[in-house]
């Protein structure tokens, strides 16, 4: 294979021990922010509910309303029921009677349930929209985002699954191409070759990779010896809101990749882009790079695991619709071939993962995304793991784009409109 990438130079800068070297943690103000509860339909629409200081405040307030209802009286009432009032009686009653499931579960309070947040008193504080409605009717502060336990299971409840999901018959669903996958991410660079990247550099890299208390650090010093020079030829763009996308549940926090590809507005057909713009246009700020089907989510040493894995299933199931909306462009009725085309990565301490993400029909018609690891690397183990794990990051990464551009060349020369719709 000829040269592709090389290795970029970088001048070695004196580390600051300010802000810096420490693991970014939220502010005072959004760790307080953070205790505000959410709406109760939040709670509702959950099939599984872990334990959190958040569903302990909950629990306690519905027990509070509950034990605080009052009784309501019923009064008795003595009523003569006439022959004509039973001849309306049987016609009311024909077939079964009214619908009356919207009175399931009523409960007979005087009070509306309160909402679950109480009112602050603390001028100026930020809260996060959650775009749910209260009981009240207003709108309601907070979000769930990947550092909340509860946010897998809200993606669950949207059909979209994490590695490793069994259903119910115990079964794990991969995509059909994945031996395929993982047949190409172990293929050889001639720019990770020991003459190019050479043991010296391997050390460079593991002192960068100690260095990055912080994932600001490790974005700027030690993601770019994995991506490689190429990397700065690419439509790629970091730290951007898909705060354009159609969010898979209405709670969930816009989607911020720490680092994502795709391809320029302009290769895309504008009318495509026109009426597929909920799907594969991530943000408003409409110049930057499309139809996104390869993320990168990095941490520091200090970061958590299950977070960058949290936020590359959310990356992933955007991509995996993306590519799925350009697949089916103009068909009324979608195809499912199984196949993944695209792909996440998560990188924490040293530990590089990739996953894949396919579309799949559920057996009531509905469209899941299941996302499957595909490999996992010790990077700061030896120079040759670092290889061929940059090397795997960087065939995953050309793939994406090489499946990106068929998809996207396929939609473009398809006549006709988007005629369904995928949530």
């Amino acid at each position: 294979m000829p040269p592709d990438d090389d290795h970029p130079q970088r001048k070695r800068r004196r580390s600051l021990p300010a802000r810096d070297d420490i693991e970014e943690q939220p502010s005072a103000k959004r760790r307080r922010a953070d205790f505000d509860n959410y709406p109760p339909e939040f709670w509702d629409a959950l099939s599984k509910i872990t334990l959190t200081r958040r569903a302990l405040k909950e629990f306690d307030r519905r027990t509070a309303v509950k034990k605080s209802a009052p009784e309501v009286a019923v009064g008795k009432r003595s009523t003569r029921l006439l022959r004509s009032d039973t001849k309306k009686l049987l016609h009311f009653a024909k077939n079964g009677g009214p619908n009356l499931n919207h009175l399931r579960g009523f409960s007979a309070h005087l009070q509306p349930v309160a909402n679950m947040s109480k009112p602050s008193s603390r001028k100026g504080k930020r809260t996060r929209d959650s775009g749910l409605p209260s009981s009240d009717g207003t709108k309601t502060s907070g979000t769930t985002d990947p550092y909340n336990s509860q946010f897998q299971q809200m993606l669950i409840e949207r059909r979209v699954y994490p590695d490793g999901y069994e259903d119910s018959d115990g079964n794990i669903q991969e995509p059909a191409n994945i031996n395929s996958l993982r047949e190409l991410l172990p293929i050889s660079r001639s720019s990770l070759s020991p003459s190019r990247f050479t043991d010296e550099a391997f050390k460079d890299f593991q002192r960068a990779n100690r260095k990055a208390r912080s994932e600001a650090k490790a974005m700027s010093s030690v993601v770019p010896i994995i991506t490689g020079a190429k990397d700065n030829r690419l439509q790629t763009e970091e730290n951007i809101q898909f705060n354009n996308l159609e969010k898979f549940a209405p709670g969930l926090k816009v989607a911020q990749p720490d680092k994502y590809y795709g391809a320029r507005p302009e290769q895309v057909d504008e009318r495509i882009r026109r009426d597929l713009g909920q799907y594969i246009v991530p943000s408003t700020s409409t110049s930057l790079p499309v139809a996104p089907n390869f993320f990168f989510e990095g941490k520091s040493a200090g970061g958590r695991p299950d977070v960058a894995q949290r936020q590359v299933m959310q990356d992933n199931a955007y991509g995996a619709r993306a590519m799925f909306q350009l697949q089916n462009y103009g068909k009324e009725t979608p195809a499912y071939d199984g196949n993944a085309y695209i792909i996440g990565s998560s990188y924490s301490d040293g530990q590089l993962k990739l996953y894949s993400t396919h579309p799949r029909q559920s057996a009531t018609g509905d469209t899941e995304y299941h996302m499957t690891q595909l490999r996992a690397y010790a990077m700061t183990d030896t120079a040759d793991s670092f290889r061929e794990a940059a090397a795997a990051y960087r065939n995953a990464r050309d793939f994406a784009q090489k499946q990106r551009d068929r998809l996207i060349a396929q939609a473009n020369a398809t006549q006709g409109g988007c005629l369904f719709r995928d949530g």
